[in-house]
C-alpha cells in the first residue's frame, strides 16, 4: 500500500518543481527583458538628446561667432576717414588719422561737405565746412565764427584768395562772407561742382538777400587758377 503514496509524492514534487521552475524562468526572462529594454531605451534617448543638444549648441555657437566676425569685418571695411567725417554734429570728434593732402584734396573736401549738408540751414556753417576741409587733410586751428577763416586761417592752410571779378567757381573753392550786425558770425561755403554747400545745400550763391562783401579762396596748388576766363589771382591782403 506504500506505492500509491510514492506516486502521489512524486507527482506533487514534479508539479511543484515545474511550477517553480517556470515561474522563476518567466520572472528572470521578464526582468532581463525589461532591464535590457529600459537600458537600451535610456541609452538611445540619452544619446539622441546629447547629440541634438551638442548639434544645436555648436550650430548656435558657430552662427553667433560667424555673425560677430562678419559684422566686425564689414564695419572695419566700411569705415574710413571720409565717411566718419561726413557725420558732422556738435559732439563729432576729428578722425584720429588725418587724410594725406593730395591733388584731389579740394574735391574730397567738397564731396564731404555735400554729403553732410542738410536740406536747410542748422546754423553751423563754420563747423560743417571746417570738418569737410579737415577730412581732406587741410590743417588749421578751428575758428568759432565763419568770417574768421578769411583772416589768415585759409591762407595758412594753403588757399589763395582770388578775384571775384567774372568769377567762375571750381570744385573745392571756398567763399567767406563778411559779418554784419544782423549776421555777426558771417558765412562760409564750399563749391561741390554743381552747387554751393555749407551746413545745407544752398539754392543760390549768397544765403543773404543783402551782404557786406565776401572773399573767394582756392587751393591753387591743385587747380589751375587761370583756367577760367577772367579768373586771376589777387593779392592775399586782409
Amino acid at each position: 500500500m506504500q506505492q500509491p503514496v510514492n506516486t502521489v509524492s512524486n507527482t506533487v514534487s514534479n508539479t511543484v518543481s515545474n511550477t517553480v521552475s517556470n515561474t522563476v524562468s518567466n520572472t528572470v526572462s521578464n526582468t532581463v527583458s525589461n532591464t535590457v529594454s529600459n537600458t537600451v531605451s535610456n541609452t538611445v534617448s540619452n544619446t539622441v538628446s546629447n547629440t541634438v543638444s551638442n548639434t544645436v549648441s555648436n550650430t548656435v555657437s558657430n552662427t553667433v561667432s560667424n555673425t560677430v566676425s562678419n559684422t566686425v569685418s564689414n564695419t572695419v571695411s566700411i569705415s574710413s576717414p571720409l565717411s566718419n567725417a561726413t557725420n558732422f554734429s556738435s559732439s563729432h570728434q576729428a578722425p584720429s588719422i588725418t587724410a594725406q593732402l593730395t591733388s584731389s584734396a579740394p574735391s574730397v573736401a567738397a564731396r564731404a561737405a555735400s554729403r553732410a549738408a542738410h536740406g536747410r540751414s542748422v546754423g553751423r556753417c563754420a563747423l560743417y565746412v571746417r570738418k569737410a576741409l579737415q577730412s581732406a587733410g587741410y590743417e588749421f586751428t578751428p575758428k568759432p565764427s565763419a568770417y574768421q577763416y578769411a583772416h589768415g586761417t585759409l591762407a595758412g592752410a594753403g588757399f589763395t584768395k582770388i578775384s571775384s571779378d567774372n568769377y567762375e567757381p571750381q570744385v573745392g573753392d571756398v567763399v567767406v562772407f563778411n559779418r554784419t550786425s544782423r549776421n555777426p558770425h558771417g558765412h562760409i561755403q564750399i563749391y561741390d561742382g554743381s552747387q554751393w554747400v555749407s551746413d545745407y545745400r544752398q539754392t543760390k550763391f549768397s544765403p543773404y538777400s543783402q551782404h557786406n562783401g565776401y572773399t573767394v579762396w582756392r587751393d591753387t596748388r591743385h587747380t589751375d587758377a587761370s583756367a577760367n576766363t577772367g579768373t586771376m589771382l589777387a593779392l592775399n591782403d586782409q
